[in-house]
């Protein structure tokens, strides 16, 4: 792969800021040609190759973010579903 050549940064609205650092995580392994230059609650930059295109990167991170924050706020209905199976 080249050298990074386009950062992006994506606002992270309010609902989905504790779940930021699980998403980037997430995304480092799923991209690894991303360097991902920053990431707060407020917003996650990325730096990508320049062949990458910067709408799909939008895409990808707003779904890790989406992903996690189900993935997160399901925990305790699973939870409580596999306790009434095993029951």
């Amino acid at each position: 792969m080249g050298a990074h050549a386009m950062e992006i940064e994506i606002e992270v609205p309010a609902e989905f800021q504790a779940h930021v650092a699980a998403a980037v995580m997430r995304l480092g392994y799923l991209h690894p040609s991303w360097t991902i230059s920053s990431a707060t609650p407020d917003a996650i930059a990325v730096s990508l190759v320049q062949d990458e295109d910067a709408d799909e990167a939008r895409r990808e991170i707003t779904y890790a973010l989406y992903r996690e924050r189900i993935r997160s706020e399901g925990a305790s209905l699973r939870e409580l579903l596999l306790k009434t199976m095993v029951a």
